[in-house]
């Protein structure tokens, strides 16, 4: 009983360690502007303009393609070798 008590605490300590604070975030988000903003600077593109704000528009919408196109991939995985997901079933369920 303890023992499964100290496994859960691990491992809700661990989860709680996974989360990113809003700063984290905000930090992050704040980054990536910047490097997409240093990124269109260096193909060419004149900051303020509206071909500039084109450019890291693109930007953004190719990084959340390339997510989209991770998820599906996620997705699409089949079950490790030993079984399927517990509630998953590939094939429909037949009642006798």
């Amino acid at each position: 009983m303890k023992v499964a008590k100290t496994t859960l605490i691990l491992l809700a300590l661990l989860a709680l360690a996974a989360c990113a604070s809003p700063q984290e975030q905000a930090a992050r988000a704040a980054a990536q502007t910047e490097a997409d903003a240093a990124e269109c600077e260096r193909l060419g593109f004149t900051p303020g303009t509206e071909a500039f704000a084109s450019c890291q528009l693109k930007l953004k919408e190719i990084r959340a393609q390339e997510a989209n196109t991770q998820a599906l991939r996620r997705a699409q995985t089949p079950p490790p070798f030993w079984g399927p997901w517990p509630g998953y079933y590939p094939y429909p369920y037949r009642r006798w």
